[in-house]
């Protein structure tokens, strides 16, 4: 808008002429005139613009005042979410805490179980017939014949207890104390349930567990636990990282998913994802191929762990990255350490045995080994970077007998056919396994199928060696093999039961479940079963898999069990029994005559005997080690075993797999 500054630009004068110029009056008027109204209209314009620039002022002042409004509100909001998510933190922290306490707690019933159980054995309650303890026996006898019993899908019913309580720890924490206003709070408690379970499952994957100690349960036996936590723990991983991607599409924020904290949880997750399928899958078809995939992997997860929550603050997830980071590397540093410390000045002979075996010799043995545990073996002309488990047989020498199955163990015995009694350089590092003192009992009775009785020959002979002269202790040893040159693995511990010292207090039944033609088995007092012109005869399914209407052909199969049986049954009629002489090669000797059961052993009514023959006031150990199928029978017969007015009877069965 502009105003008019001359007289010229008034509205309505522009019709009217100047004063005539001959009038002297009249020019100084029109002068006057002219300064006046030049005047008023300056006045005019500057009360004008003076107007405009307060109004100017007025409306910038009402911007500033909204804009610092605006700020503040912001401000606040921000404050009520930072306090919103302190909060959540808190509870997080908090409930984490508690399921961390529950675990422990969990850990400390099967602590208090085993130390109590220890002090009753060492201090005799277990035999005593005290009314005032018996209360106590007959509730541990009645829980122990429902746990130990085997339970499909399952090591036993035992262990699937174990897990339902694990499994419902994480229920119950996983939705304890939670906001369901905001479907964030659920993905943020699972991504704190999967940290925490994380570090649950590096702790139930160390070689060096403290819980071997404290509960007599060695690596090996939690391995089941380990992989169920790792699946709740993939669980958790996916419905953390779901729901919180659902969340920031639907809400227009995908940029978010595109940070680097976030990326890294990405990877995080997928390789989770990943090796629980190879643990699934693979693991059946390559063992070593997965446990390589899995051990890159696990690497992989911590450092993207750390990278997905990187501060030491707030959150404070960083710290669980660390704790799995300091576990894994200390019990690789120890083992490793052991494995340089076994290996100076150590070296094994490799022998090939029919049938795929192959025996390892060491020249050094391992510090704090006992027959029937086993260790770690690292033959580097085999395979540089791996190291396999394998159960000792013996220490004085160290000796490791080895089925072959595939890669390593099919190398190892390629080389040993190839290669017969070469020295190779070597390390062992362990022991490793958890199993009951056979010195507590009054009886013993070991079973074994196939190569399982690596286990089994190992405890005898550990039995046999810490046994004094007066001992009255007792051994039934029950073997099946599917061939005869299967016995040719074990010839001198053969040997051993059947010439020792202690020999008449051992039940050695060798049973044969499969006779073939070899330069092994020309001995014409030896009648095939069948006449069948095949290579190999199958004596039919086992008493195992027919169950306990099925009653094989078997009994004392040498003169130490029949001297056994002596001075049990006394001069009672005896059983005959289909029991033949094998010649066996021997390392010392030519051939060794061992009198072998042709068929499958009636496992079930070997162990009910051998338990119904003790006092009330004895103890027994049933130890087997061979497929499922054997380690199954064998604690459902021991769990039938089991009552209060009975001997006291525990039971320990290794498994075949790792």
């Amino acid at each position: 808008m502009s105003f008019p500054t001359s007289f010229h630009d008034i509205p309505g004068d522009h019709t009217r002429g100047p004063p005539s110029s001959s009038s002297s009056l009249s020019s100084s008027l029109y002068s006057s005139y002219s300064t006046i109204m030049s005047s008023t209209a300056t006045s005019i314009t500057s009360i004008i613009q003076a107007s405009g620039t307060a109004s100017a002022s007025v409306s910038a002042s009402a911007s500033a005042s909204a804009s610092a409004a605006a700020e503040a509100a912001a401000e606040a909001a921000e404050a009520a979410q930072e306090a919103w998510l302190a909060a959540r933190l808190k509870v997080n922290t908090e409930v984490i805490t508690q399921y961390a306490a529950g675990l422990s707690a969990l850990i400390g019933v099967f602590i208090i179980a085993h130390w109590l159980h220890f002090m009753s054995v060492k201090l005799g309650w277990s035999r005593s017939r005290n009314p005032v303890l018996f209360p106590f026996i007959a509730f541990t006898r009645v829980t122990r014949r429902i746990l130990v019993r085997s339970l499909p899908g399952f090591t036993s019913v035992g262990h699937a207890v174990l897990v339902l309580g694990y499994v419902g720890l994480n229920a119950l924490f996983g939705f304890y104390r939670i906001d369901y206003s905001q479907p964030t709070n659920l993905a943020a408690r699972f991504g704190w349930m999967a940290t925490g379970n994380m570090v649950f499952v590096v702790f139930l994957a160390l070689k060096n567990t403290p819980l071997a100690i404290l509960t007599a349960y060695s690596y090996e036996r939690l391995n089941v636990l380990h992989q169920i936590a790792g699946y709740a723990t993939t669980i958790f991983m996916i419905i953390h990282a779901s729901v919180y991607s659902a969340y920031f599409i639907d809400a227009g924020r995908i940029e978010v998913l595109r940070e680097d904290v976030i990326t890294a949880g990405i990877i995080l997750g997928f390789a989770m994802f990943t090796s629980v399928l190879a643990g699934m899958i693979l693991r059946r078809f390559n063992y070593e191929l997965f446990y390589i995939i899995h051990l890159v992997l696990f690497i992989l997860m911590v450092v993207t762990l750390g990278l997905h929550r990187p501060s030491l603050n707030g959150e404070q997830t960083l710290y669980a990255t660390i704790i799995m980071a300091a576990l894994w590397f200390t019990d690789r540093l120890i083992r490793f350490c052991r494995l340089v410390y076994n290996s100076i000045n150590n070296e094994a002979c490799v022998y090939a045995l029919p049938n795929g075996g192959t025996r390892i010799v060491l020249w050094k043995p391992l510090q704090r080994a006992r027959p029937g545990k086993h260790c770690y073996v690292w033959l580097p002309k085999i395979r540089t970077f791996e190291t396999h488990p394998f159960t000792i047989v013996a220490n004085d020498p160290m000796e490791l007998v080895i089925n072959t199955y595939s890669g390593f163990t099919r190398d190892l015995h390629r080389y040993a056919t190839q290669n017969p009694g070469a020295s190779l350089k070597v390390s062992v590092e362990g022991p490793y396994g958890t199993m009951p003192d056979p010195m507590d009992f009054d009886k013993v009775v070991l079973v074994a199928g196939g190569s399982g009785a690596t286990f089994t020959f190992g405890l005898a002979a550990d039995m046999l060696r810490r046994m004094p002269e007066n001992s009255k202790q007792q051994i039934d040893f029950i073997w099946a093999v599917r061939k005869h040159e299967n016995l040719t693995w074990f010839t001198q511990h053969l040997d051993n039961l059947r010439n020792h010292m202690h020999a008449p207090r051992i039940a050695l039944k060798v049973h044969i479940t499969r006779l073939s033609q070899s330069p092994l088995n020309r001995d014409s007092s030896l009648e095939r079963p069948s006449a069948s012109d095949s290579s190999t005869t199958d004596l039919g399914p086992t008493a195992l898999e027919k169950g306990a209407d099925y009653i094989a052909v078997s009994g004392p199969a040498s003169s130490a069990a029949t001297r056994y049986e002596s001075e049990r049954e006394g001069e009672g009629e005896r059983e005959k029994y289909n029991t033949q002489h094998l010649g066996i090669p021997s390392a010392s000797s030519s051939t060794t005559e061992l009198p072998v059961i042709i068929g499958r052993p009636d496992t079930e009514a070997e162990i009910k005997a051998a338990v119904q023959a003790l006092g009330k006031d004895q103890r027994v150990l049933i130890a087997a080690c061979g497929p499922d199928r054997l380690t199954n029978t064998v604690r459902n017969v021991a769990a039938t075993c089991i009552s209060a007015d009975g001997p006291a009877v525990e039971v320990h069965c290794e498994q075949f797999g790792w």
